[in-house]
């Protein structure tokens, strides 16, 4: 069991000093926000772009927005 945890452990290591991740993801601290657009690719993108780690998906005129958040989500 102990060798699993360390084996694990360095290849997150290895992930994120091969440049391959920018920041590990916490789910504790993964916030959501919903954005109505008329534009939705475009205001998706910006809007989402401005929060760190920020990344949207879009649907019909609503945009869907995940990012970091320092504290827990609300």
């Amino acid at each position: 069991m102990k060798t699993s945890y360390i084996v694990s452990h360095l290849l997150l290591l290895l992930l994120i000093f091969s440049g391959r991740a920018d920041r590990v993801s916490i789910p504790e601290r993964t916030c959501h926000k919903v954005i109505p657009t008329s534009q939705c690719e475009t205001q998706c993108s910006d809007e989402c772009s401005k929060e760190p780690s920020g990344s949207g998906i879009c649907q019909d005129s609503t945009c869907s927005c995940t990012y970091y958040c320092e504290g827990p989500p609300k």
